[in-house]
């Protein structure tokens, strides 16, 4: 078997050679070392939930369900096993993952296609992704009309939370030439959603009663398949809000572990605002807040500096401890090395010209791996292949990223 390490290294190098093909935008290369650490968590990941599910298929009885043991015949005498909550807990979340894809298309054919003549499962199982903080699922599904050349495409996505969604409300055709806009739509149940229809694409959005957060896009083109249309996709409002809404739609539970990894990731960062005052008071010049990116355990904060004639953009980021990656991965620079810190403490640094489509940028980054293992980074990027006059200083940077504010 390979070792874990040496595939990691691996997907590492593979991302950053594909990521180099052609310049990126600003955007992607800030989730670049973030994507690279979720293709080496997936792989293992999946690895680990077929090795859990080997162990629920042997609990699982004819009819499918997995036995409660304190139901099952007593054990011989001198034979009796202490019950193990926690891997009675992980064999029946096993068993729920084993039953999820088949559980997701009874759902889709009892309220889209009760007849069974249009949706088209030959795109692949309904799985559900192992990363922390994304338990959840994303899935195209084909919808075919008889005696038409044509395939349209339902997305259906389900996630734990509406910050860990893929995708919400207008989001899927934001792009487009006309995109759908959502508004506020009631649910027979009383509850809110988001809907858009335009022409023949529609998108819905819910935040279900249990926090689990349900998507649904129609693009009457299945792109990956075919260039040709469907006449029309006959799905109502009513089986939409139906469909969302079904007591039965709803996430495989989590194992243990996964819920200790999910705790690390609460509350583990300051507050935007916070973090932007101790940014102020160490790189000084004046910050404008740009945007923040807020995920399960990952938390970014990108601000326009601006010192007389000198502008950049500062992007700090900090990642829980289960997610913290490399510093090379984080900013999304080549090497990174160690620089001491005044109070005997280590961070890594790295600074170079970088290409993106908007042309080159100098870039300069440090990451700090905090006390509790969190990971702290700072990015500052400038306008041009060098670094300008009257720049942030690395010791600016470098009292930046370490600077006990950025701890919770």
């Amino acid at each position: 078997m390979i070792d874990e390490k040496v595939l990691q290294d691996r997907l590492t190098e593979a991302a950053a050679a594909q990521d180099e093909l052609l310049p990126r935008s600003l955007a992607d290369d800030l989730a670049g070392g973030r994507r690279r650490l979720r293709r080496h968590r997936l792989l293992t990941g999946v690895t680990a939930l077929a090795a859990a599910g080997l162990v629920a298929a042997a609990s699982v009885g004819v009819t499918g369900v997995v036995r409660d043991a304190a139901h099952d015949e007593a054990p011989a005498a001198g034979r009796r096993m202490p019950v193990d909550a926690a891997a009675a807990q992980d064999a029946a979340a096993a068993a729920k993952i084993q039953g999820f894809d088949r559980l997701m298309k009874v759902l889709l054919t009892k309220h889209f296609d009760p007849g069974g003549k249009h949706l088209d499962f030959g795109t692949g199982p309904f799985g559900v992704d192992p990363q922390i903080g994304h338990h959840g699922t994303q899935q195209k599904v084909g919808w075919k009309i008889p005696g038409e050349k044509g395939q349209a495409m339902l997305l259906i996505g389900l996630s734990r939370s509406a910050k860990s969604a893929g995708n919400t409300c207008g989001s899927y055709f934001e792009y487009s030439a006309n995109p759908v806009v959502c508004h506020p739509a009631t649910l027979p149940n009383g509850r809110p959603a988001m809907l858009g229809r335009q022409g023949k694409m529609l998108e819905l959005s819910y935040l279900r009663p249990d926090g689990e957060f349900v998507y649904v896009a129609i693009d009457p083109v299945f792109r990956n398949n075919t260039t040709v249309p469907v006449s029309e996709v006959a799905i109502t409002d009513a089986q939409l809000f139906a469909f969302v809404t079904d007591p039965a739609l709803e996430l495989p539970p989590l194992t243990s572990a996964q819920q200790a990894e999910e705790a690390a990731l609460q509350d583990f960062a300051p507050t935007p605002a916070q973090i932007e005052t101790v940014a102020a008071g160490k790189l000084g010049g004046r910050l404008q807040p740009d945007h923040v990116e807020d995920a399960p355990g990952e938390l970014t904060v990108v601000d326009k500096w601006t010192k007389s004639s000198v502008t950049a953009t500062v992007e700090i980021g900090l990642d829980a401890a289960p997610l913290a990656s490399t510093c090379a991965a984080q900013l999304s620079m080549p090497t990174c090395t160690p620089a001491k810190l005044p109070d005997g403490g280590t961070a890594e640094y790295a600074e170079g010209s970088r290409k993106y489509q908007g042309g080159p940028m100098y870039v300069v980054g440090a990451t700090y791996k905090q006390s509790d293992g969190d990971l702290a980074s700072v990015r500052v990027l400038y306008p041009g292949s060098e670094r300008p006059a009257g720049a942030i200083t690395k010791s600016q940077l470098l009292a930046l990223v370490a600077d006990p504010g950025l701890n919770r």
